[in-house]
This record gives C-alpha cells, structure tokens and sequence, in this order.
C-alpha cells in the first residue's frame, strides 16, 4: 500500500511539475536551490576561480564549496545560534557559507534595507559574501570560518571538486 501511495504521490508531483512548466513558471529562481551542486554554481557565479591548486592556492570555488559544505550542508535556509560559550556568543550564522552577524554590519539585525530573509536565504547572497569576505585585503582568507579553523572543510575537497567540475561544464 505504501508503494502505491508513494507512486500516486509521485505521479501527481510530476503532473503538478508539468502544469507549473507549461505555464512558464520555474521550479526556482537562482540560488533558491540547497546542495553541493547548488553551491559550486553560485561559487561560481560569485567570481571564485575553478581550481588554483595547480598555483598553491586555496581560495577557489573547490575550496569555498567544501566550507560550505562543513559549514552548513550547503543548505541555504541554515542558521547556527552561538552558544555563550562560543566566541560570539548570541550572534547567529546564516546562509549556506554561514555568515555571522556580528562581523559582518551589514548582516547584523536583518537591517531590512541591506538584509532580508529573501537575500540571506538566497544561496547567490551567501556565496557573493562569502567571496567579499575571502577575498577582503585583510589576508584572513577563510581564517573567517570554523570549517577551515577546525579543518572539517577537509572530508569535503573531493566532493566540491566533483561538483564545481560539473558546474564548469
């Protein structure tokens, strides 16, 4: 029964598909969309170059995917509350490359004229600032972002690889 319901639940979603299509609307608009290849595209977008490693750099769109990745899944809609303890403690990160409040002004308090829900939510948002940050003059780099502190953006390099080959297509 369970199949059965699954396969009608599925067909209605493809005819619901094709009705939403033939009547010129789209699924989703740019950077409305979460996951690695959703991340690697909006890397690119943002203006990372595709692999620096051949020149011994590490501020590419491989390296920004597999932040994400660590950071958030590269989920758009994540947000990540500090905890006291924490070094900024009551602030929240947001967005796929979880951009904290606090350091970054134009984030803190959702200020409506600068940040909405709509553009932090938006994985372009996240990844354009995530390229601000990297590339700031300050030579931080990704210092910025626990992921590579920690270095749990490690385990990712080979899936960011994939997909920002995939997005270079």
């Amino acid at each position: 029964m369970l199949r059965k319901t699954r396969a009608l639940l599925t067909g209605s979603a493809v005819a619901l598909a094709l009705t939403v299509s033939s009547t010129g609307f789209t699924a989703h608009a740019a950077g409305d969309q979460s996951g690695i290849d959703a991340c690697a595209r909006e890397a690119k977008a943002a203006g990372f170059a595709k692999d620096r490693s051949g020149e011994g750099r590490n501020d590419d769109a491989i390296y920004a995917v597999a932040i994400a990745m660590a950071e958030s899944g590269c989920n758009r809609l994540a947000v990540h509350t500090n905890l006291p303890t924490d070094p900024d403690p009551g602030t929240k990160d947001l967005g796929a490359w979880q951009i904290n409040e606090r350091w970054y002004p134009e984030v803190h308090y959702h200020d409506p004229e600068i940040v909405t829900a709509e553009n932090w939510q938006d994985m372009g948002w996240s990844a354009r600032k995530a390229y601000r940050i990297d590339n700031d003059g300050t030579g931080r780099g990704w210092a910025s972002w626990a992921a590579w502190n920690l270095g749990t953006y490690q385990q990712y390099l080979g899936q960011a690889r994939e997909a920002v080959n995939r997005a270079w297509q």
